[in-house]
């Protein structure tokens, strides 16, 4: 009887056995080395991921250096209208990045307290 494998189990090359959910948490954990990485993509393709990324928080970071790496044509035919924007971004990360988290938008969740919610 053969096993099925998920997805995140299946290596990614041959040639060295790192599984999709391994190679996820090593790209993630560097943005540099995953727009290196990136780079042998072509450039439709890295701006097709770019605007995966760019559409997660937690992945926003990596979505805007692999922007980076594209021109505004590719930019566009990913994220459409908002290819413009993403494209103004990405030339400079940091201080978008910056921007984003300082944004009167955004707020940080409190923390959750049992105190007062439990009555003896």
């Amino acid at each position: 009887m053969q096993t099925q494998r998920k997805l995140e189990d299946t290596p990614v090359s041959n040639t060295v056995e790192l599984t999709q959910a391994e190679a996820m948490q090593q790209l993630m954990s560097n943005p540099a080395d995953a727009v290196e990485i990136g780079k042998s993509l072509p450039e439709l393709q890295r701006a097709r991921i770019a605007q995966f990324c760019y559409g997660r928080v937690h992945m926003r970071e990596l979505g805007l250096r692999l922007a980076s790496t594209c021109d505004l044509m590719a930019l566009k035919a990913a994220f459409g209208r908002g290819g413009e924007v993403v494209f103004q971004q990405s030339r400079n990360v940091d201080e978008t990045l910056g921007a984003l988290k300082n944004s009167p938008n955004t707020h940080t969740p409190r923390p959750i307290t049992l105190k007062g919610s439990i009555t003896g």
